[in-house]
């Protein structure tokens, strides 16, 4: 009955993703996983229709593998916006980055994760180096709550604005300990990385979890929003 209900609700969660004008988003992750020894594979589908003379319904699939290591420090390799169906949603396409963060914990239950995503895209004959730099002040009472807030860098060849220093913030909450949980980020700005994005998910087995979800623009970015279906094992 639990799976029935978990393979329904990913099916409401899909017509999340709207009809809208603009592009896809790139993303970073922010939130490494703060338990030592643990590795994840991750595969995310996002679903887009772009809203043009010509609509295109375009399918990105978003693998990712990550490594929490000892002593607070997370290294993650992630391919975004990988074409499976469709195509042209994002200016950036198939592009790989390396993420690597520490986090140290301070008194009173907070955290300073301080991080660095980085990868060369292909634009034509040219190589452009993107980089996003992130440092989150970070308070968890408990392993069900966790509430994050710091700034983030990155440069114009990632936002193809201009080089950005804004604000990210998000939460996770896990409403039914080992099965359900909330989670949510935000980037602020007009550019590439800028909008949020809010994901429920269920624990299905004791080391495998889906999740759906949606992602918002923020005003004037240029994205759109998106719908959200994926999975993720551990050996934890």
């Amino acid at each position: 009955m639990r799976v029935k209900c978990i393979i329904l609700l990913i099916f409401i969660g899909l017509p999340w993703a709207l009809h809208a004008k603009g592009k896809a988003k790139i993303k970073v992750d922010t939130t490494p996983n703060p338990i030592d020894g643990v590795l994840t594979g991750t595969v995310e589908l996002n679903y887009y229709n772009i809203n043009t003379d010509d609509p295109v319904n375009t399918l990105y699939v978003n693998p990712t593998i990550d490594y929490s290591a000892f002593n607070g420090w997370d290294v993650q390799l992630a391919s975004y916006n990988v074409a499976v169906v469709g195509g042209g949603a994002q200016n950036y396409q198939a592009d790989t980055y390396i993420n690597i963060s520490k986090t140290i914990p301070l008194p009173k239950n907070f955290l300073v994760t301080i991080g660095s995503q980085n990868g060369l895209a292909f634009d034509g004959n040219s190589k452009n180096l993107h980089n996003v730099d992130y440092e989150l002040l970070a308070y968890q009472p408990s392993k069900v709550f966790n509430l994050h807030a710091g700034a983030f860098w990155a440069n114009k060849a990632l936002t193809t604005t201009t080089d950005y220093m804004g604000f990210t913030g998000g939460f996770a909450i896990e409403a039914l300990p080992n099965f359900l949980t909330f989670t949510g980020d935000y980037f602020s700005g007009s550019n590439n990385l800028s909008g949020a994005m809010v994901n429920t998910w269920f624990r299905v087995l004791a080391r495998t979890q889906v999740y759906f979800g949606v992602g918002v623009p923020e005003t004037n970015s240029g994205n759109e929003f998106y719908g959200t279906v994926g999975f993720s094992v551990s050996n934890h």
